[in-house]
């Protein structure tokens, strides 16, 4: 059965954000992410210059703790491990989910405050933003 709508979105259980791809310039796949149903990001596949980590956020101040990290798969890359790190966290490796064979997501609950991803042989770190713009 060939899909007439939009994708439907993956709700993210520890985070509440949820997920979906879409279609951007040439046809190419996107996903778009979003917080309490507001566009928080679109990533547009883009073989050239890969966002291997494209955004990454952790609760809100005085929410229960949890980390989020997404991004795009490099050409060839069949599997990324995220490791999400903080002061009071013990560190520990979290499979992505792979969302199309071209964008990846993960999610853990924890009070963490960087995350590192391991896409094939890209290796890539950042911080994590608190949700909610704060």
């Amino acid at each position: 059965m060939e899909q007439t709508g939009p994708a439907p979105l993956m709700r993210l259980p520890m985070s509440g954000w949820t997920v979906r791809v879409g279609r951007g310039a040439a046809d190419r796949a996107a996903l778009e992410v979003y917080e309490d149903g507001r566009m928080a990001d679109v990533c547009v596949a883009n073989p050239v210059s890969v966002s291997v980590l494209r955004g990454a956020r952790r609760n809100a101040r005085g929410g229960a703790p949890w980390a989020l990290a997404w991004g795009q798969l490099p050409t060839g890359v069949t599997a990324v491990t995220v490791r999400f790190t903080g002061r009071n966290a013990t560190p520990r490796p979290i499979p992505a989910v792979l969302i199309e064979n071209t964008y990846w997501v993960a999610e853990t609950p924890g009070d963490f405050t960087g995350v590192t991803v391991h896409a094939g042989p890209a290796v890539v770190s950042g911080r994590l933003r608190r949700s909610g713009g704060a």
